[in-house]
């Protein structure tokens, strides 16, 4: 899925973010995955769930299978797990010194965390993001969403001035227009209007254009209050690069891979909520 495009330029305010892209660090990623062993390098592509340089294929997305990198930073990893951690330390050495002296020895990410069954067995690796479009599309957060704002009364009240005086007004992607605009015939209520869609094809008719958009704004709020919901499960923490795995922009997703240790060393516990 294409997660940037998803959202596109009309981020919701106080939605940050940072691109892997944009990092400055993209040649060094490309370079160590290139060069990686094959065993970490399967282990990578089956936790991220598509191949180096997928979003260049048009690949953007895939089935992740997590149990390699489970198994190599897990407290017992098997011996060929120990091979798996071995290799991917060493190849991210660059990388995390190139990290370091951009945001020292911390970074700020995120994590659209769901509930989860409480018999789950505790994750060693989790998938985190620097940015917050794709942390809040993994918190089920859809693009559309993302640009929702509030009717306000005065929003109301303009559009109604401008409807009286005009007889026609735009509002919300329809266009109401009064049914006397264009005629004396005394027989029709001056308050009776037609709503029409963006092609101009008529929707339905109605006769009380301010309930219309008292009703529309208590739809949007309802909208609004269920994406803030969606929103509040976005978890937020600072990272030490020591406990990065990984990075990778393969499908656009800006994301990091981390070592959690479900335990209070961790970032996520066994019930999916986040240790402070």
């Amino acid at each position: 899925m294409k997660l940037h495009e998803l959202f596109g330029k009309s981020l919701v305010e106080n939605l940050s973010n940072i691109d892997v892209s944009n990092l400055g660090i993209g040649e060094l990623i490309d370079q160590a995955e290139s060069t990686l062993p094959l065993e970490a390098s399967n282990a990578l592509d089956y936790f991220i769930g598509v191949t180096p340089k997928a979003k260049s294929r048009g690949e953007w997305g895939g089935v992740m299978q997590s149990q390699r990198l489970e198994d190599a930073y897990s407290s017992i990893p098997s011996k060929q797990g120990n091979v798996v951690k071995q290799q991917l330390t060493a190849a991210f050495e660059p990388i995390k010194a190139a990290l370091r002296k951009k945001f020292g020895d911390v970074i700020t990410l995120y994590r659209g965390q769901g509930s989860v069954d409480s018999a789950s067995t505790p994750r060693h690796t989790l998938s985190w993001t620097s940015d917050q479009r794709v942390a809040a599309h993994f918190a089920g957060v859809e693009g559309w969403e993302m640009r929702l704002k509030p009717i306000t009364d005065q929003d109301i009240d303009a559009a109604l001035k401008q409807y009286h005086a005009n007889g026609k007004i735009k509002w919300h992607g329809k266009t109401y227009v009064r049914t006397d605009i264009t005629t004396d015939d005394p027989t029709l209520d001056k308050f009776y209007y037609e709503i029409f869609d963006k092609s101009g094809d008529m929707i339905t008719d109605g006769d009380n254009i301010e309930q219309q958009f008292r009703d529309d704004q208590t739809y949007y709020q309802e909208l609004i209050d269920k994406r803030n919901k969606k929103l509040s499960q976005i978890i937020k923490a600072k990272i030490p690069l020591d406990d990065i795995i990984w990075i990778t922009d393969r499908a656009g997703q800006s994301e990091f891979i981390l070592h959690n240790r479900p335990n209070s060393a961790g970032y996520i516990d066994k019930q999916g909520h986040k240790i402070n």
